[in-house]
């Protein structure tokens, strides 16, 4: 989201750098790294084609995506931060063709992807830092919720906003250790798998993916989860080795 975005790059003060198509891209330096900073836009088109050109037109060797998502799992609730350590499109399903299961991706053979286990440690790390974070437990209380908690598991995505008790109830029931649901990581993750690139993904948790949300979706956006997201990829670069 565009309030997420512009406080990260004003936190690593990155500056645009190249606009390709109707994406800007904005460089920083940080630790002795080069970091390019990108808004995917919204669903799995999208997300794919910014990962694509991130690969290959600026050859990064790795990449970690923040934002928002739906809480699908009992124990996720809003303001919780969920770092994917697997992804799933919950939308694709050839049924049955050329022997293909529902989710599973035909030109790899599978249906879960696995995030990188060190990039997805380091996230899960800063996780458990960016809840703790002085400023994000400000934005989470003012907002009257609870203290936010970090959790590990499956992120599911599709080009849908899911928004009611029976499809949350179906995917969870489908999608073993489902805790979220969004509209981009397994798009992003498709892409790094295909081309080698380690990735993780990580979700400030915005709604309950049902009709039941306990703030306004865009107030939380703009006064919360831009502060978890901002904090987490801050002590996510922090800590890479």
């Amino acid at each position: 989201m565009p309030e997420e975005f512009a406080l990260l790059t004003a936190s690593f003060g990155a500056t645009s750098a190249k606009t390709i198509g109707p994406r800007e891209f904005f460089c920083a330096q940080a630790g002795g790294r080069e970091l390019v900073f990108v808004c995917s836009r919204i669903g799995k088109v999208a997300a794919a084609s910014t990962a694509t050109t991130l690969i290959q037109s600026f050859g990064v060797d790795a990449l970690l995506m923040t934002g928002v998502a739906g809480g699908v799992n009992a124990k996720v609730k809003v303001g919780d931060v969920v770092v994917a350590d697997a992804l799933v499109q919950h939308d694709i399903d050839l049924k049955g063709v050329l022997g293909c299961r529902r989710f599973d991706i035909p030109l790899l053979n599978c249906s879960f992807l696995a995030a990188d286990p060190h990039l997805s440690q380091v996230a899960n790390d800063a996780a458990r830092a960016a809840v703790r974070d002085p400023r994000y437990v400000s934005a989470v209380s003012g907002l009257g919720l609870s203290a936010a908690e970090a959790h590990s598991g499956v992120v599911a995505s599709g080009d849908q906003f899911i928004d009611s008790g029976h499809e949350r109830g179906e995917l969870e029931r489908l999608i073993p250790g489902l805790l979220a649901v969004e509209m981009e990581g397994a798009a992003v993750a498709q892409v790094c798998a295909e081309h080698g690139v380690p990735f993780a993904v990580s979700r400030v948790i915005s709604d309950s993916a049902d009709r039941h949300a306990p703030v306004d979706f865009v107030s939380f956006i703009q006064r919360a989860a831009a502060v978890g997201s901002e904090r987490l990829v801050c002590e996510f670069v922090s800590r890479l080795p």
